[in-house]
């Protein structure tokens, strides 16, 4: 088929955008770090490093040319403005002209009473508070007409809730700007428990990245000379490609006429793919890599009043020969792929596939009501309002029918009508918190990376009211009627009964970060945890507030750096909303803090809120949870991708049942010898500089204060290569510094630090391993993953170089106490000066693993004798006046030269390596072990979150009446679990998947158990970690314990424990003889020097336990009450 042209530059999407200059410039506050890119744009890299972290620096360049509209801020415009402001475009328009209304503070985070009161336009409200949001972007609001000359000014046009009628207004303006202008157009309206989100980007847009994930690359280690070349490749986790990718080959020798060549995977295995003809070509002999190269995809919008009567393969048999036959343009090395109209909507719940097609029907039929009653919506008690609905919605899918449309549904469902009907003047803070999150991103997408809506996306939550098939909670309508009041949206879909359960919650909220700011929003808007009805928000958080926190918590501000989060978060929540009780403490979770968060504390939660970022706290809550039998609300987010995990007691998994896979550790030999990735080399730099300016002066401190000690614990701890490594260091520093100690002296060891890793070390590998070293099985030893490494000259003309010797040489004047010098001409003078002694192969031992090539050990022929001369001659040394201050490594601080030296040293190496060099802000987020965040992500997935909460509280009376019937009994009643949903998002695909939650883990017996090597049995069969068994036995023994799990349950108990302490062992005498008549808490006590709390009257036991057959058997963990 006929293929389009290869777009020019000028053609592209992200490059035609016409910026026209506007009030207001991007000014810096005080004190930030600007990183200046291509086209003189500067990007605060301290502000928005976790964003860039997965944005990177071209979407950045992009985003900061983006002038925007949002017209109305009700609800989900606020939350998008919100978060776009955050990222950080060039301006933002708001154009709402609407006077505040009661239920809009209860939807708005920006909106007070007062606003009310005072007769404000939304707009108006709204404004100062989202100029504080960041101050690189010019915020301004609109009063004027939205003709098309005001339009114009703008690259991106976003609708929130407004009507059909205005909603086919601007999209028509809009389409006639564009035949002139590229210009967006992006909707997004909600009704009560559903919405729906459109994306017009106009035609011929090309996305340049489809999914945001790094380019994938690997190592050759054949190919073949074959019709259809086969590809070998060296990569320890299996394939990085799939079918249908393209890649192109560089540096492959024998085999040259491949290099440069962009070829498609016909075929994909574990470690081998297809691609072309390769039996023209030369042999292959060694090396080379192959790397992924993304295709540009094509993609040709439809206007909103088209895709609302088109919203699938509007091209018809076009788009079905477009989506199986299209070939791709490759054009100045680029491809380009067209994208056929979608032929289904995105699915986000598999357990209800053809919800899409109902609410499109439901949605345009309330749409064309709204048209036909001008412009207005049907209130929630007006049922012959529902019914025309529901007839419109069945006349359009009939002709849809009649004209055999894809999409059309065989019935239209009443239910989905009505419930989109009854509750659509509903704004909940949830719902707007969702998709104000995924609509920011989408205008985000307009710049080229990931892949948009294509074009309509309809989600739903009416599980939150669904009790089973067409029948809902039957709340009646005196109990919905409005109040004029804020909490009208929760009135017009739950009651006032709800919003009262609402007002009564005790809520620990674990962290006030990104998720932690947005869950308190929530919690505020919903008006949960009033101090009037004895509720309570308890706030924990032991950080405190960072310059890198104001690009996604957005409750701060730059006045707030150096504060405590909790604290700040906690009083500005308060102001929002007078009525709840807020508690705020700086006080980490974990085992320490027992005595704060203790049984009476976890007893009083309702709900447990996790707004962490590392897993072991994580864990622990989860632990607590499972033991007081709370319900834990679990999330996280990486860059665009999110999870949500509801943990309901006996009836879900926990959060500890389940376990994410390790993360991937890179061989320590890799990093020493043979990195082939940036990674590897800005690993190895961390390494360098823990060990050079932070262990080595911790050795010398305690060596300093006791060297028979030191020399002492050193010969006990280490092995051969670590103990002369450290003993090494320690000697070779005081030699220099017993000589020499003044910045001339840091300079030096600077130039020999450069010297010996990258000139000295590879000459010695080289000597060791040649180019041309061959293996006894006559296979090269370069190759695959070992990339030969080269020698790098010291050329102070060199930008790394520069910087290396800068920051090397002032960390060392830190360390030893010396003041340090900025001026860079004279390290430069200084260092040109220093003789370097020529490189002298030294004698070695190699060790090398002939089944893994990889694993390679190389150490001196000396090694044992140079260990005793060094600790003779350390006893001997004068070192009176020396003082160290060891440096612990910081990614935030800007001054302090840690990333610099990460930076310039790591890109030295790749250099060696022949790896293609980063910026310093991927040393950064590398080194520092940096979390890629948005606050678009944190947007969305706290929203989920926020509807699973309001699903619980509708629930939780219910469901303890499932748990606790039997089993006869619950299958007369209504498995509620289906309706409660776990949530992964990606937006790069977009990807949203909503599955219900697994059930707990049962212990059952088994005949052959994969971890005990044998079978086992479960007292009682079938028990989860949600059950325990209780046993009080006023200062009980572990005879006591043994004596009632015996008589209980007919079983032996070997071991006794209490977290990591064995409290008893059957299989040692003296356990027998010295602990069995003593009470359990005193032996625990005695064990772990920790003295138990003063109104703690239990210990929570864990007992390993046999039969008389010598079957493992296991039991839940016991509460053992002792007074």
């Amino acid at each position: 088929m006929q293929q389009k042209n290869p777009p020019l530059k000028k053609q592209r999407t992200y490059e035609s955008v016409n910026i026209e200059e506007m009030e207001g410039k991007r000014e810096a506050p005080e004190g930030c770090n600007l990183v200046a890119k291509k086209e003189n744009e500067q990007i605060d890299a301290d502000l928005y490093s976790r964003q860039l972290g997965t944005y990177g620096f071209e979407l950045m360049n992009k985003l900061i040319k983006l002038n925007i509209l949002i017209v109305n801020v009700k609800s989900v415009g606020l939350e998008c403005a919100k978060n776009l402001i955050l990222s950080g475009p060039k301006s933002v328009c708001i154009y709402d002209n609407d006077l505040c209304q009661m239920s809009d503070v209860g939807a708005n985070f920006f909106i007070g009473e007062e606003d009310v009161s005072n007769k404000l336009t939304r707009s108006d409200a709204v404004i100062k508070q989202l100029k504080e949001l960041n101050s690189y972007v010019h915020i301004y609001n609109h009063k004027g007409e939205l003709d098309e000359k005001f339009l114009q000014s703008f690259d991106v046009v976003v609708c929130c809730d407004l009507s059909h009628t205005h909603l086919v207004k601007y999209s028509k303006m809009v389409r006639n700007i564009s035949l002139t202008k590229k210009i967006a157009f992006l909707c997004c309206n909600i009704y009560g428990l559903c919405g729906y989100l459109f994306v017009d980007f106009g035609k011929g847009f090309v996305c340049y990245d489809k999914d945001g994930e790094n380019t994938k690359s690997c190592n050759i280690s054949k190919i073949s000379k074959a019709t259809k070349g086969v590809v070998s490749f060296d990569f320890d986790k299996g394939a990085p490609f799939e079918k249908g990718d393209y890649i192109k080959f560089t540096n492959v020798e024998g085999m040259t006429q491949i290099n440069n060549k962009i070829y498609k995977i016909e075929d994909m295995q574990k470690y081998t793919f297809t691609i072309g003809d390769t039996s023209h070509f030369e042999e292959y002999l060694k090396g080379g890599e192959c790397t992924q190269v993304k295709s540009h995809l094509r993609m040709d919008f439809q206007p909103y009043d088209f895709v609302c009567t088109n919203p699938l393969a509007w091209d018809g048999a076009a788009t079905e020969q477009l989506a199986t036959d299209c070939i791709p343009t490759v054009f100045d090395e680029t491809i380009y792929e067209d994208v056929p109209p979608p032929q289904s909507f995105l699915i986000s719940d598999y357990a209800k596939c053809d919800m899409s097609n109902q609410l499109h029907y439901a949605i345009q039929g309330l749409k064309n009501y709204e048209a036909e009653n001008n412009n207005v919506l049907p209130q929630n008690w007006e049922e012959e309002a529902f019914e025309k609905v529901f007839q419109i919605a069945v006349q359009l899918n009939e002709a849809d029918k009649q004209a055999k449309k894809t999409y059309a549904v065989e019935e239209v469902k009443k239910d989905v009508v009505l419930k989109v009907a009854k509750y659509c003047t509903a704004h909940l803070a949830p719902v707007a918190s969702f998709f104000g999150g995924l609509l920011a991103q989408e205008v985000i997408k307009y710049t080229g990376k990931y892949m948009p809506i294509y074009q309509l996306l309809y989600v739903d939550f009416f599980e939150c009211i669904t009790l089973g098939g067409e029948k809902d909670t039957g709340i009646k309508n005196d109990d919905i009627a409005k109040e004029n009041s804020k909490n009208d949206n929760v009135i017009t879909v739950f009651g006032k009964a709800f919003q009262k359960r609402l007002n009564e919650l005790n809520v620990f909220l674990v962290g006030s970060g990104a998720l932690g700011c947005e869950y308190a929003k929530l919690f505020s808007l919903l008006d949960m945890c009033s101090a009037k009805h004895k509720g309570k928000l308890t706030i924990t958080d032991n950080d405190n507030i960072e310059v890198s926190n104001l690009n996604r918590q957005f409750l701060f501000r730059r006045e707030n750096v150096g504060k405590s989060k909790s604290l700040v978060a906690s009083g500005i929540i308060k102001e929002k909303n007078p009525n709840m009780d807020v508690q705020s403490l700086e006080t980490k979770v974990g085992p320490e803090n027992e005595h704060i968060f203790n049984e009476t504390f976890w007893t009083k939660q309702h709900m447990i809120v996790n707004a962490l970022d590392n897993i072991q706290a994580r864990q622990y809550v989860d632990n607590k949870c499972v033991w007081y039998s709370k319900p834990l609300f679990e999330s996280g987010t990486l860059g665009t991708k999110g999870n949500v995990q509801i943990i309901l007691p006996f009836l879900t998994q926990s959060y500890n049942d389940s376990y994410d896979p390790p993360e991937d550790s890179i061989p320590l030999c890799t990093l020493k010898h043979f990195p082939y990735d940036i990674v590897h080399t800005i690993e190895y730099a961390r390494d360098i500089f823990q060990g050079l300016f932070y262990n080595t002066p911790l050795s010398l401190q305690e060596f300093l204060k006791d060297k028979k000690e030191y020399i002492k614990k050193v010969e006990e701890e280490g092995n051969n290569a670590s103990l002369l490594e450290t003993l090494q260091n320690v000697l070779t520093t005081l030699r220099e510094v017993s000589k020499e100690c003044n910045f001339k002296f840091c300079v030096k060891k600077a130039v020999d630090l450069f010297h010996t890793n990258f000139v000295n070390q590879i000459e010695q590998l080289l000597y060791s391993f040649p180019l041309d070293y061959k293996l006894a099985s006559g296979e090269f030893f370069w190759v695959g993953q070992k990339k030969p490494p080269q020698v790098i000259s010291f050329d102070l003309s060199n930008d790394f170089v520069k910087e290396f010797l800068f920051s090397t040489s002032n960390l060392f004047a830190q360390v030893y106490n010396i003041p340090q010098c900025y001026d860079l001409k004279y390290i430069l003078d200084v260092a040109s000066q220093i003789e370097v002694k020529p490189f002298q192969p030294k004698r070695v031992k190699v060790k090398m693993d002939e089944k893994n090539l990889n694993n390679i050990s190389i150490s001196f022929m000396d090694d044992e004798k140079l260990i005793h001369d060094f600790c003779e001659e350390l006893l001997n040394i004068d070192c009176q006046h020396v003082k160290v201050s060891p440096i612990e490594f910081d990614k935030d601080e800007e001054t302090n030269m840690h990333v610099n030296f990460i930076y310039s040293f790591a890109n030295l190496r790749a250099i060696n390596y022949k790896i293609e060099t980063c910026d310093k802000l991927k040393a950064k987020i590398v080194a520092g072990k940096i979390i890629p965040a948005l606050a678009t992500t944190t947007s969305i997935i706290t929203g989920l979150v926020g509807m699973e909460l309001l699903k619980y509280v509708n629930y939780c009376g219910y469901l303890q009446m499932y748990v606790k019937a039997t089993e006869e009994e619950k299958k007369q009643m209504k498995d509620l679990l289906s309706y409660f949903k776990n949530a992964f998002i990606n937006t790069a695909l977009p990807l949203i998947l909503f599955s219900e939650p697994m059930p707990p883990i049962k212990m059952r017996d088994k005949e052959y158990d994969e971890l005990m090597k044998g079978p086992i049995k479960a007292i009682p069969n079938g028990f989860t970690s949600w059950d325990k068994i209780e046993i009080h036995i006023v200062n009980g023994t572990i005879k006591n314990l043994i004596d009632h799990i015996n008589d209980q349950y007919n079983i032996e108990v070997n071991l006794i424990s209490v977290g990591n302490a064995c409290l008893y062992n059957c299989y040692l005498p003296a356990h027998n003889k010295e602990r069995l008549n003593k009470p359990i808490h005193t032996i625990y006590s005695e064990i772990t020097k920790q003295k138990l709390l003063d109104d703690k009257n239990y210990i929570v036991v864990e007992a390993s336990c046999s039969d008389q057959d010598l079957v493992d058997v296991l039991i839940p963990s016991i509460k053992f009450i002792y007074k």
